[in-house]
C-alpha cells in the first residue's frame, strides 16, 4: 500500500539537506501515537529474520514548495509532500490512512522545530507487476554486506565499481528473498532468475554521479539513485515496491516508482 502525504506550515522554514533522520522520526512518532495496531502488525509480521531486521516500510524524499537552495539546505519552505509505502493488506488500509490524516507534526531542527499540518492524504494506485519492469528512484537504493575485517561493520556496495557490481546485484536479490521469508514465513521457492541494471544512458548523462551519501543520525548511508530495470518473479518485485529495494528502507532508502512505457 502506498500513500502520498502533503503538509504545510504557516511560516517559511529551513530544512537541511540531510533531513532523512528527521523525517524518519516524524513517521515513527505518528505511528506510535496514532496506530498501536499498525505497530503490532509490523512486530507480528517479523521485524527479525535470521538476525536481519526489517520494518517493511519505506518513504520517499521530500518535495518542497517553494524553496531556495542554500549551502546547507532549503530555505523558505512552506509546503512539503512525500510518499509512504508499506506491505499492508487491504483490510488494514484504514490504519495507514489514520496515521497521517488530520495530524500536526514537528519537523526541522530540534532547537527550533516547525509545526506542519497534514492537509492531504491519498492512496495511490498499484501497478500490475510483471517479470521485467522499469522504475525510477524516489530515494537512493542502498545495498550492503558485512565487512568481517572491520568488526562486522557494514560496507555499502558501489554498483559503478566493476569489481562490486555482481555482488551488488546478488545482495539485492538475497535481500528481496529475505523480506519474502519475513512476510510469508517460508523460503522463496519461485523463479530464481534475477537481473538488475541502472540505466546506462542516465549514468552517462550524469557523468557517473549517481552515488549519494546521506548522513542519518550518527551514520553515513551510501546509495545509488538512477532509473533501473529489474527482472525477477513478480511477487519479489512487488515486495521491493511495497517495502523498498535494498537496505535501510525505514530510513528512507530504496523507494521507487514504476515507469509505464509508451506503446505505439
Amino acid at each position: 500500500m502506498r500513500v502520498t502525504i502533503q503538509a504545510q506550515t504557516e511560516l517559511p522554514v529551513f530544512i537541511p539537506f540531510n533531513y532523512s533522520y528527521q523525517l524518519s522520526s516524524v513517521i515513527y512518532r505518528l505511528i506510535e501515537k496514532s496506530s498501536p495496531e499498525y505497530s503490532e502488525f509490523l512486530h507480528d509480521n517479523g521485524f527479525f529474520r535470521e538476525n536481519r531486521k526489517f520494518k517493511l516500510f519505506t518513504f520517499s524524499k521530500l518535495n518542497f514548495s517553494p524553496h531556495i537552495i542554500t549551502e546547507k539546505g532549503f530555505k523558505g519552505v512552506r509546503q512539503i509532500s512525500f510518499q509512504f509505502s508499506t506491505r499492508m493488506e487491504k483490510s488494514f488500509e484504514h490504519l495507514i490512512l489514520g496515521i497521517f490524516s488530520e495530524k500536526n507534526f514537528e519537523f526541522g531542527r530540534r532547537e527550533d522545530p516547525a509545526i506542519f499540518e497534514i492537509t492531504h492524504v491519498e492512496t495511490l494506485k498499484e501497478p500490475v507487476f510483471h517479470e521485467q519492469m522499469n522504475f525510477y528512484c524516489l530515494s537512493p537504493i542502498a545495498v550492503s554486506v558485512r565487512n568481517n575485517e572491520i568488526h562486522s561493520s557494514k560496507h555499502y556496495l558501489d554498483y559503478l565499481n566493476p569489481s562490486e557490481r555482481t555482488n551488488y546485484i546478488a545482495a539485492l536479490f538475497e535481500n528481496m528473498k529475505m523480506k519474502y521469508k519475513t512476510i510469508y514465513r517460508e523460503d522463496f521457492a519461485g523463479n530464481q532468475k534475477f537481473d538488475f541494471s541502472f540505466d546506462p544512458a542516465y549514468i552517462v548523462k550524469k557523468s557517473g554521479k549517481i552515488r549519494k551519501m546521506i548522513r542519518f543520525g550518527k551514520s553515513n548511508i551510501v546509495g545509488m539513485e538512477a532509473p533501473f530495470t529489474i527482472s525477477a518473479a513478480p511477487e519479489l518485485i512487488k515486495i521491493g515496491y511495497d517495502c523498498g529495494f535494498g537496505v535501510n528502507n525505514s530510513a528512507g532508502f530504496g523507494m521507487a516508482e514504476f515507469i509505464e512505457l509508451q506503446h505505439d
